[in-house]
């Protein structure tokens, strides 16, 4: 198989998990850093795989539009960075041709799920590893979480911990973060006087979720799904008949899940549905806004 550069400067940020590392919230961290340093959102565009999407080939994202074209989470960021031009296509290399050609301004093509994709060789590319999952003890699919060798983790330009307690970073090229919950004013109020909820989930390592969800809520009811899980009428139904039985306050769910559950507003009316924005938090966020800067100065992101 041939491998090439694509024929924008391009980014990948994965992770050798499957799944559960946070990739869509650094995804949207570095639309927002490489935003401020190439001239504008418009410069910087995202390319998606469109995991579970039902369409095919090229597509843009439009917000408008049904999630399931696209996949929930290019839609989510679409929803997040309207300003970016967000695609998705199964060939990445072919994808980001026809971005050059629809968008000949775009300077950098982010992929955010492309450490598996051989055929293209990143300009550069960042590793996602959970620090709770140490490597050490993990293993490749079936018999663990690894959806890949872990020697490739030396392959890439920079390495980042995600869901670390403590700053991981020794070296220029090693970071670490943590997923924090953002609130909202209204669903701080609602903490303090310990609303009692139905919490609902359909994303990869979901008990995390849940057991943060214990501190701010009266969590009543759980309800998990897999990842990605396309939610189905019975189930909202089945929601609602909770919520109206136990007397509950609420349904509280992740910013991603509610992109698959806009759809139901009529079977949800009445009932608050709470969403969970999940933002990054660096330990050492100087030391890789320098990096950045390192990157964005070279020959590679030149005019």
């Amino acid at each position: 198989m041939t491998s090439q550069h694509a024929v924008i400067p391009t980014l990948v940020i994965g992770n050798i998990h499957a799944g559960g590392t946070g990739k869509t919230p650094h995804a949207s961290a570095f639309l927002n850093i490489f935003a401020a340093r190439l001239g504008g959102a418009e410069n910087v565009a995202l390319l998606s795989r469109g995991y579970g999407r039902r369409s095919k080939g090229f597509k843009w994202v439009q917000e408008h539009e049904d999630w399931r074209e696209f996949g929930d989470e290019p839609f989510l960021l679409k929803q997040l960075h309207p300003k970016h031009p967000i695609a998705v296509s199964e060939n990445r290399l072919s994808g980001v041709a026809l971005i050059k050609r629809d968008k000949p301004h775009v300077r950098l093509v982010i992929l955010d799920d492309g450490l598996q994709h051989r055929k293209l060789i990143p300009h550069k590319s960042i590793v996602l590893l959970d620090a709770q999952r140490p490597l050490n003890q993990e293993a490749l699919i079936p018999g663990g979480s690894l959806r890949d060798l872990k020697s490739r983790v030396t392959k890439f330009d920079a390495v980042i911990f995600t869901r670390a307690e403590l700053s991981l970073g020794t070296g220029k090229s090693i970071f670490s973060s943590e997923m924090i919950a953002k609130m909202s004013q209204q669903s701080a109020r609602e903490k303090s006087a310990k609303t009692r909820v139905l919490a609902v989930s359909g994303i990869a390592e979901p008990e995390r979720f849940m057991k943060n969800l214990a501190s701010e809520w009266n969590v009543v009811r759980k309800q998990s799904y897999p990842d990605h899980y396309e939610f189905q009428k019975e189930d909202v139904e089945n929601w609602v008949a909770w919520v109206q039985a136990e007397g509950l306050d609420g349904i509280v769910t992740t910013q991603k899940d509610s992109v698959r559950l806009n759809q139901f507003s009529e079977t949800l009316q009445g009932i608050p549905l709470i969403s969970i924005p999940i933002e990054v938090k660096w330990h050492n966020e100087i030391a890789l806004i320098a990096l950045v800067d390192e990157w964005v100065e070279s020959t590679i992101f030149a005019k």
